[in-house]
């Protein structure tokens, strides 16, 4: 057995603080524990990042099927409609809130709808279907004198600024190199001195985002034209959808315009009242309009003309946007697709 002396009077039983070796280790444990605390903390943070992330990504992609099931809908209201010879705004595949609004779907649910500004009262509503993409100017198609006067509706351009834009349109798509008016138009020598140079598409537009190539069409002027101009259809407009500015546009004087619309809000005395009324094929378009309005011969000449040239009154090609919504989530997502009568995806973006 081992014998330690016993301390002496005043001298204490435990290792002196004072001991440098001792003091070392302590402040090395105090250290480690400092950056064990420190690795947890950060620790504690990733996870709970990647938590949130992991929530994020769930709730998106459950976003993504909710709104899917949305663009489903809306195909199946247009494949389940019989061809008819005419497509109008009272039709279910355009306002159908009962099919469209707020559909409950697993923990969420999705919207088919649109905003637009009503043409009576001047103010912004929100319809609850479809949009008729057949109801724009299909910038594939349209002659120069028409994207001229659209410009010139929508942004109250002169005529100068509307017809080179107009026309810087038309030398885009078109397979020349020939400049479409003399002074202000672009083929490939203006985008060949640009910045970051490209050339003329000499070939049609394929998305409508396209437009922002094109000389002359800034953000802001591309945000207040994108609803009235299309890329789908034959380029004829259905005159059973289409807005007044699209009417103006198309030749159609702004007295005539306002007569059509009438007629088919059901305010004219020709029309359903309440319901409106509706052109059944465009053999209609001139007897009815004369019905409506008093046609001078030079009138109904050029009703005739643009009901003949550029009318329809049945579309084939249709625009959704279908948001899905959690009940109580801040995030929300939306699709918008185009598709055709037969269901078939033409275009597709999320945001």
């Amino acid at each position: 057995m081992s014998w330690e002396p016993m301390p002496l009077a005043g001298q204490s039983a435990f290792p002196s603080v004072n001991n440098p070796k001792r003091g070392s280790i302590l402040v090395i444990v105090l250290w480690s524990l400092c950056l064990l605390s420190a690795f947890a903390v950060i620790l504690g943070y990733n996870v709970r990042q990647k938590i949130a992330l992991v929530k994020r990504i769930d709730e998106r992609g459950a976003l993504r099927l909710i709104a899917e099931a949305g663009v489903r809908k809306a195909c199946s209201q247009i494949e389940k409609e019989e061809r008819d010879s005419y497509d109008a705004l009272n039709d279910e595949w355009s306002s159908n809130p009962a099919g469209f609004k707020e559909i409950t779907v697993g923990q969420g649910s999705f919207s088919v709808a649109y905003s637009f500004i009503d043409e009576r009262a001047g103010e912004p509503q929100v319809r609850y279907g479809l949009i008729d993409e057949e109801r724009k100017i299909n910038i594939n198609k349209a002659p120069l004198g028409v994207l001229e006067r659209l410009i010139k509706i929508v942004f109250g351009s002169d005529e100068m600024e509307a017809q080179e834009l107009a026309a810087s349109i038309i030398d885009w798509r078109d397979s020349d190199s020939e400049l479409s008016i003399p002074l202000g138009s672009a083929e490939d020598a203006y985008y060949r001195g640009l910045r970051y140079p490209y050339e003329a598409k000499d070939g049609n537009f394929e998305v409508l985002d396209e437009l922002l190539l094109v000389k002359g069409m800034a953000n802001e002027i591309f945000e207040k034209l994108k609803d009235y101009v299309t890329i789908y259809g034959s380029g004829r407009v259905n005159i059973n959808t289409a807005s007044k500015v699209v009417l103006m546009a198309l030749g159609f004087s702004e007295d005539i315009a306002d007569e059509i619309l009438s007629f088919r809000y059901g305010d004219s005395e020709t029309a359903d009242p309440g319901r409106g009324g509706v052109f059944e094929s465009p053999s209609d378009i001139v007897p009815k309009i004369s019905q409506l309005y008093h046609l001078s011969p030079e009138e109904l000449t050029q009703v005739s003309a643009i009901g003949e040239q550029m009318m329809a009154t049945a579309s084939d090609n249709f625009m959704v946007k279908s948001s899905a919504r959690m009940p109580h989530g801040k995030n929300s997502l939306e699709i918008t697709c185009v598709i055709d009568r037969k269901g078939k995806i033409l275009y597709w973006n999320e945001t």
